[in-house]
């Protein structure tokens, strides 16, 4: 395997090296957007079906998001757009320095609705670090804990937040003609889901009084009550440590556990059932709602679900554990699988913050140049990096001037926002270009 961006190369074992010959290898350039802008700035000022169009807070994520575009309403497209989320956490800073048996504590308070996997991955880094290796049940035990988590965020998610979109209370307002071809569709699935029309299914999904929407926030505590069984407390579990989980489970916590978990058998068909229905309604409806969303299919996994017979907690040995995990590791570059090595993962990371609230990663050198199996490390590289925030004013709150119009006051805000578009706690990730392997198709990856 080879990096398109990164220069580095395997020998016939596998092992990684820098190529030679190379002055700067790890060089990079950052766009500045000021002139986009300046040319967005002209366009607003001089054409009336060019607008702003900003949603600050985005309320269904967690109000520390939002997006500025420019759209023209004539041609009916996004001449640009940028997303902002300037909430700093710190979490780096908060730990430096402490017990890291308090990682997994503190940690968890990353999220209010995914606390439990940030949790697992605290303990999963104390145990490499040390050398801890869990007994194979508390392997199994936090799987379990991992599982119920999806079961709480999946009616979370598409009940409770994105479901609105497609209720009758939206629907209806956005597109008249949609919804009225909706009251004249006969649901294909009914006998899955037991709705008559497409319309009915979608009165349902109404935010606080559809049905749907009731049953979706029922079943998000189903799947809490399961995982507090065994976690103590969610979002923020109290029994997954560093080294397994500090907990009795016996036979009566299991069947309290199953006694939750089987009530997500039949609605897990009856929710697949309704997503098939509208999804293909909508296509029907017009098949330009098939491109809403298309990109790339650049994607990176790590894999979840360690097999407890593998998993050993070794940097050494990560390859081998990882391919044992339920969901294999991978990386897809333009829809093909072109690595399931961890290590080679791990290594074609990069993050960059050129454009971001942080301070330059570089400030005080380059802390790692090589994994522990010696493999190189890009300067740009998480395990080196430390997020230190650099707070400045936010530009898009600047008020505006006496007769500017709306338009006006955004080109001028975004122009002086555009070179430095903050991505909050999580940074911007950019994932390396790979190229495929030459050897046959690895194994399968999620």
């Amino acid at each position: 395997m080879c990096f398109k961006n990164l220069p580095v190369a395997f020998d016939a074992q596998g092992n990684a090296y820098l190529k030679e010959g190379i002055t700067d290898p790890y060089a990079f350039r950052s766009t500045s957007l000021e002139d986009e802008q300046d040319r967005l700035k002209e366009l607003l000022a001089r054409n009336g079906y060019i607008k702003s169009v900003d949603f600050d807070p985005v309320t269904r994520v967690a109000g520390a998001l939002a997006f500025h575009t420019v759209v023209d309403l004539e041609s009916r497209k996004v001449l640009s757009g940028n997303s902002m989320a300037t909430l700093f956490r710190g979490y780096e800073i908060i730990l430096r320095g402490r017990d890291p048996r308090d990682a997994a504590f503190i940690s968890s308070r990353a999220c209010g609705v995914c606390g439990g996997v940030h949790s697992t991955t605290a303990a999963l880094a104390i145990e490499m670090a040390l050398g801890l290796q869990p007994p194979p049940l508390a392997v199994v035990v936090r799987n379990m804990l991992l599982s119920i988590e999806y079961m709480y965020d999946h009616p979370l998610h598409l009940f409770l937040l994105a479901g609105p979109d497609y209720s009758q209370q939206i629907v209806e307002a956005t597109n008249p003609g949609l919804w009225e071809r909706a009251r004249k569709t006969s649901a294909r699935y009914s006998e899955q889901h037991g709705y008559a029309t497409v319309a009915d299914l979608m009165t349902d999904m109404n935010p606080l009084t559809g049905k749907l929407y009731v049953e979706a926030l029922h079943m998000t505590r189903v799947a809490r009550e399961a995982y507090v069984l065994i976690g103590g407390k969610y979002p923020h579990p109290q029994t997954v440590v560093p080294g397994g989980m500090s907990v009795t489970v016996n036979i009566e916590v299991l069947n309290e556990f199953y006694h939750r978990l089987l009530q997500f058998f039949v609605y897990g068909q009856k929710a697949a059932a309704i997503w098939d229905e509208i999804t293909e309604f909508f296509y029907e409806a017009d098949p330009a709602y098939k491109a809403c969303g298309v990109r790339p299919a650049n994607m990176i996994d790590l894999g979840q679900w360690d097999h407890p017979d593998f998993y050993d907690t070794t940097y050494a040995n990560c390859d081998t554990w990882g391919k044992a995990r339920w969901a294999t590791p991978g990386v897809l570059l333009d829809g093909e699988v072109v690595t399931t090595n961890l290590q080679q993962i791990n290594i074609g990371l990069e993050e960059f913050v050129e454009h971001s609230y942080y301070e330059d990663w570089h400030t005080n050198g380059q802390r790692f140049s090589t994994d522990p199996l010696g493999a190189p490390l890009s300067p740009n590289h998480p395990r080196i990096t430390a997020s230190v925030s650099s707070p400045a004013r936010q530009p898009p709150t600047c008020p505006r001037k006496p007769g500017q119009s709306r338009s006006a006051d955004h080109a001028r805000c975004a122009a002086a926002n555009a070179s430095r578009v903050s991505v909050g706690t999580r940074q911007r990730i950019h994932l390396i270009s790979i190229t495929p392997l030459r050897a046959g198709p690895p194994a399968g990856s999620t």
